[in-house]
């Protein structure tokens, strides 16, 4: 990896580990669409898969919620984990310009049902098919792009889980996301063996500020840091689907 493009890696995960340990999500949405600005998405994903397995497997044990998580999400985590699995083999034949452009959506789509408050209520009847259909999405989504989190956060927020449930829902979520990423990329030759030593490298700065984020999450509201982030990251999404279309 070049010099140069270490020293963002490690500026980004570390960022990246600061606002997943404050808000409980956005480590693969902020990692990727940073590094989408100067590499190729599929090395950004690659470099996530050891930091984002590391930080969610902790996430889920400082949660204690494990069981409960099974227990709740079962359909949502059984149909992304294959269905993320099934399309992740087939990220290398994806045009560069069709990925950087469906991460830009993807990213536009996150920050903006991030910040939609109150969306519909989901009626416990409703509960099970809507996690296939969800699953199903973030599925097809997250084995291109790596980022499965608008149907994940839409989701959650309908069913008016509390913070700590969210942050531990989301940490179950993803991890049942990353497994079968990684296993896609081993499959098809993206995860290369100069690729994931880099992405080692990635988890000391990522624990840092996922360490850093906690302690924030404990001491802040974080309402209006949340809205000005996705605000950026709004646009940041918007500045990938223009290199999408006209580079």
């Amino acid at each position: 990896m070049a010099p140069d493009l270490l020293v963002i890696a490690l500026c980004t995960f570390l960022f990246a580990g600061v606002i997943k340990g404050t808000l409980g999500v956005g480590l693969p949405t902020i990692t990727i669409s940073v590094m989408a600005q100067v590499a190729d998405p599929r090395v950004a994903i690659a470099l996530l898969l050891i930091p984002a397995l590391i930080t969610n497997s902790w996430q889920i044990y400082r949660g204690g919620q494990l069981l409960r998580s099974l227990r709740i999400l079962w359909p949502f985590a059984t149909t992304m984990f294959v269905i993320i699995y099934i399309s992740s083999l087939y990220a290398a034949k994806v045009p560069h310009n069709l990925l950087v452009g469906g991460i830009g959506c993807m990213v536009v789509l996150w920050s903006v049902t991030s910040l939609i408050k109150t969306p519909p209520a989901i009626p416990d009847g409703f509960d099970r098919g809507l996690q296939f259909l969800a699953g199903t999405i973030g599925g097809i989504t997250g084995g291109l792009t790596a980022i499965w989190s608008p149907p994940m956060v839409m989701y959650l927020q309908a069913r008016r889980y509390d913070k700590n449930d969210f942050v531990a829902f989301t940490g179950f979520l993803i991890i049942c996301g990353t497994v079968p990423l990684t296993l896609g990329y081993l499959g098809n030759g993206l995860l290369t063996r100069e690729l994931a030593f880099g992405s080692a490298l990635m988890i000391l700065p990522t624990l840092l500020g996922f360490s850093i984020g906690e302690q924030l999450r404990a001491k802040l509201s974080g309402g209006q840091f949340q809205k000005a982030l996705l605000v950026v990251f709004c646009l940041m999404g918007l500045n990938l689907i223009r290199r999408a279309v006209f580079s």
